[in-house]
C-alpha cells in the first residue's frame, strides 16, 4: 500500500512521493512548504523595509548597489566620513562621562 498526505488546502488525499497535490497543487511536502513560506516572509519584509525607507536611504542604497566606479568610491568615502564622525562622537560622550563621574 502506497502512503498518501492530506492535502492542507483541499483535504483531499494524495501520493505521498508526490511534492505538490494533484487536486489542487498546493505544496504538501512539509520541507518545501516551510521554505516557501520562509521565502515569501523574507520578501515581504523587504518590501516593507523598502517602503519605509527614507529619499537619503534610498539614495545610500543605490549608491551601494551602483556598478559605477565613482558611485562605489563616493558611498565607500560617505561610510569612511560617517564612522569617523560616530568615532568623535562616542568619544566626546565617553568623555563627558568620565569627567561628571
Amino acid at each position: 500500500m502506497k502512503s498518501q498526505k492530506k492535502c492542507h488546502q483541499c483535504g483531499k488525499w494524495t501520493d505521498g512521493t508526490y511534492t505538490h497535490c494533484s487536486f489542487c497543487d498546493a505544496t504538501i511536502d512539509p520541507i518545501l512548504l516551510a521554505s516557501e513560506q520562509r521565502r515569501k516572509r523574507d520578501i515581504e519584509a523587504q518590501r516593507k523595509r523598502l517602503a519605509e525607507e527614507n529619499k537619503f536611504e534610498r539614495f545610500l542604497r543605490k549608491l551601494e548597489e551602483s556598478e559605477k566606479p565613482f558611485h562605489r568610491i563616493s558611498f565607500n568615502i560617505l561610510r569612511v566620513v560617517f564612522n569617523i564622525y560616530m568615532g568623535i562622537l562616542s568619544f566626546f560622550i565617553w568623555l563627558i562621562a568620565l569627567i561628571s563621574g
